[in-house]
């Protein structure tokens, strides 16, 4: 629980002006009290005023983000580690009732986006402490200074080569770390967890592995394979994730079955990237060789399929395996895309027919023995992870890569999917989810497909929606090798894209209420997806198209998320209103988040550029608190019923929530 000087009314604070220090009282001038003032208005105006100063020197940028960071962090270290804080806390808590903000549950889809719609609301601010406000105005300060972000690179690898990397990220720890991440382990990441569902908030944890965790280059890996330090590292992976699954878990213990958690992989964690490389090239020469020959209406016969056999396959070995294909041939007619996909299926039953060679034809095919060897330990770890999400009921969040993996991803994703959606499994929800990139041009074409295929195998379709975040890279490696982009030409055509996959994944929604007469539930909906963006238009449309199609913010078949630390606005108050949310939450040790961190921060330099908004109204919060005219509902108990709001007159800043159970949606 967060502790607060803002549920103290005036009068407790001056009492407590004249409580004599403790014997090991700070320096005069390190005092809240003392010059509260002068490290307030150096800590904050710094960062506000760099943001009208564009034709500022580099240097006078530079003083002052240094400035704001150093300031700003003294009064942080100060108003959080002052004994007398402490005393007010422990006062607070015993003298203050707290209650949930999602015990505010009664309410309307058109009072829910008015309410997203307001740029002036204050449900997120409210549900913080004061410690986690004063941090976000100190990063929502630095991110604002023209350039900090592109220089932190460079500043980390400065204080590398002069040894200051304990005090840098001791700092960043303290800062950025601390309002972007969950933690450095997973147990610290369970508290985060507990804390965000009292909010109506639930987490997808993220394992920060961009380092080289730490392996010994020189000692002989224990497993052996065609790229044995890559597999190694691989395996350690498998162990740290299912870590990761068992803190999800915990989660889930903590804070009650009703709500959910995810654990975030990337497949190029599993194996090594050239493996992905190769057999990335061979699903795309798959679908060329399909384009290619297949008959103007979507479909290949015969002879086409010979044509892919001659052409992307590998060789027959010998006259018994080229028997072999041709009766599996003789066998089929007319196949649409799908239906070849399944023949040619790495993981199919006729793999061996189709993709098996000899060493003497290693230089003639798309893949050797080894790789497919490689292969078959890639796809036995992300089972070992999937199949332990099943059995603890945590879901797995498969990332979207750089385009030149995302074949090869997709492959793997829909495999499992198969495997752990089943759809008469009826005491599971969906445990495998996709990402779909839709700002890429083929994005709508593969999402219509894959749930059409999802329809036939009778397994849940589970996606998530970006729009995508390698628009830069993709089209710059386009250009160097030239070959057409395979983004969106302009932002309207990615925004188009991804409103019409909403609208596309709800429309199947509909029609599977229509044709049952049922309501959706997670277990049983053919489809459940995530808007997985920091977009409020994307976010409101959904909300209208769920209220038009009568798909209820609670029947766990519609999930919103965003990146934790951000968008807070629309997290909570999705949360406040009873929509499955979630918050993106890395963890890790810092110097391995630090490339998350900054990652982010470029990708999403224009979302972190515009928060003076913000800034303004966390200012405007923490004046009230301190005035003791703030209003603070700090989260208590998961509320996942009707409530009564009562608000008692003579406290005149403090809501008293009360609710009911109720196990219906």
């Amino acid at each position: 629980m967060h502790r607060s000087v803002a549920y103290l009314p005036r009068t407790t604070l001056r009492q407590l002006r004249q409580i004599p220090s403790p014997p090991q009282q700070l320096p005069t001038y390190l005092t809240p009290t003392a010059n509260y003032s002068r490290i307030q208005r150096a800590a904050f105006t710094a960062g506000f005023r760099q943001q009208h100063q564009a034709t500022s020197r580099k240097f006078k940028t530079g003083i002052a983000a240094a400035t704001a960071l150093t300031a700003g962090s003294l009064f942080y270290y100060c108003w959080t580690k002052d004994p007398l804080i402490k005393v007010c806390y422990a006062e607070a808590i015993e003298s203050k009732p707290i209650l949930p903000i999602s015990a505010f549950s009664s309410s309307t889809p058109a009072g829910t986006i008015t309410e997203l719609k307001d740029d002036d609301g204050l449900v997120a601010l409210r549900a913080k402490s004061n410690e986690e406000l004063m941090v976000a105005l100190l990063v929502y300060g630095l991110c604002a200074v023209p350039g900090l972000v592109d220089l932190a690179p460079y500043i980390i690898n400065a204080a590398e080569a002069l040894h200051l990397q304990g005090p840098l990220f001791w700092l960043i720890k303290r800062t950025v770390f601390q309002h972007f991440c969950g933690g450095e382990t997973p147990d610290e990441c369970a508290h985060c967890m507990e804390r965000l569902a009292q909010s109506g908030i639930n987490v997808i944890l993220d394992l920060s592995i961009e380092a080289d965790l730490h392996l010994d280059a020189k000692k002989p890996p224990k497993t052996q394979g065609y790229y044995p330090h890559q597999e190694h590292r691989a395996d350690v992976t498998v162990e740290m994730i299912k870590e990761c699954l068992r803190t999800a878990a915990k989660g889930r213990e903590l804070c009650g079955d009703a709500v959910g958690a995810f654990a975030a992989v990337k497949v190029t964690a599993f194996a090594p990237p050239e493996l992905l490389l190769r057999l990335n090239q061979v699903l795309i020469q798959m679908d060329q060789a399909f384009e290619a020959w297949q008959r103007g209406d979507g479909t290949i016969d015969i002879q086409g399929l010979s044509q892919i056999v001659q052409h992307v396959l590998p060789p027959a070995r010998d006259a018994e395996q080229q028997k072999l294909r041709q009766e599996i041939l003789s066998r089929v007619g007319t196949l649409d895309r799908i239906e070849v996909d399944k023949l040619f299926d790495l993981q199919g039953k006729h793999r061996d027919v189709w993709w098996s060679t000899s060493e003497i034809q290693r230089e003639n095919t798309p893949l050797t023995p080894e790789e497919l060897q490689a292969y078959d330990r890639m796809v036995n770890r992300l089972d070992q992870v999937c199949r332990m999400a099943h059995d603890k009921h945590v879901g797995i969040m498969v990332d979207a890569e750089q385009s030149y993996f995302q074949e090869a991803i997709d492959h793997v994703a829909m495999n499992l999917q198969q495997k752990y959606n089943r759809r008469d499994d009826r005491d599971h929800t969906p445990t495998v989810y996709n990402t779909y990139q839709m700002y890429t041009k083929a994005a709508q074409k593969k999402l219509e497909r894959d749930v059409e295929r999802s329809k036939r195998e009778n397994f849940g379709f589970a996606a998530k929606l970006v729009r995508g975040a390698y628009m830069v890279m993709e089209r710059k490696r386009a250009a160097q090798l030239g070959y057409p982009s395979p983004i969106h030409d302009t932002l309207e055509d990615t925004h188009k894209s991804y409103n019409n996959g909403v609208r596309f994944l709800l429309d199947k929604l509909r029609e599977q209420q229509e044709a049952t007469g049922e309501p959706l539930s997670s277990t049983t909906a053919p489809v459940v997806f995530m808007i997985a963006s920091h977009n409020r238009e994307s976010v409101i449309l959904t909300i209208e198209e769920m209220e038009r199609h009568n798909v209820l913010p609670r029947s766990g078949v519609v999930h919103f998320g965003q990146l934790y630390g951000m968008q807070d606005q629309l997290s909570y108050t999705l949360g406040k209103n009873g929509y499955s949310i979630y918050k993106y939450l890395p963890y890790g040790k810092i110097d391995e988040v630090m490339p998350y961190l900054l990652r982010r921060a470029q990708e999403n330099s224009t979302v972190l550029g515009g928060v003076s908004k913000e800034c303004a109204l966390i200012w405007q919060e923490v004046k009230a608190r301190m005035s003791g005219k703030g209003v603070v509902v700090r989260p208590k108990a998961i509320a996942t019923s009707q409530t009564t709001v009562s608000a008692d007159p003579a406290a005149g800043n403090e809501v008293d929530v009360t609710t009911e159970s109720a196990n219906t949606v």
